[in-house]
């Protein structure tokens, strides 16, 4: 799985960190339009911006090739509850073995459209982590 973690307004002493669920697309393209939560919110918090790029999309493919991820027998892997943990894995990597002083902020995810639904599902069925 891809992820983009920027640093720039990261302030170790007061970090939360700012998780973007990721959604039907490069992870890129969601960087590059979410001003508001990598520039503004990241700065006031002194936050720490990770997003994740949703499996099946972009550059994240399972079996580390396209043609056989959309394979019939392999689409059983594109799916809501797996896709939440991937993402509730790459919080536990990034608290854990990334910036473990971390491990005890918190995690505030956002997304848009169906990214913004993953968020909220992540919110409801890991409320431990997010």
């Amino acid at each position: 799985m891809r992820l983009l973690i920027d640093e720039t307004h990261y302030v170790e002493s007061s970090a939360p960190i700012l998780f973007y669920a990721g959604n039907e697309g490069d992870v890129t393209n969601f960087y590059d339009n979410s001003g508001f939560m990598t520039t503004t919110l990241a700065k006031k918090w002194g936050a720490l911006v990770v997003f994740a790029e949703h499996r099946y999309y972009g550059t994240s493919m399972p079996f580390d090739n396209k043609t056989k991820a959309f394979e019939k027998e392999n689409l059983k892997y594109l799916n809501v509850q797996q896709v939440l943990e991937d993402f509730v894995a790459v919080i536990q990597d990034v608290k854990t073995n990334r910036y473990p002083m971390l491990k005890d902020r918190a995690v505030i995810a956002f997304g848009g459209s169906y990214g913004g639904m993953l968020a909220a599902w992540m919110r409801m069925k890991y409320p431990q982590h997010i």
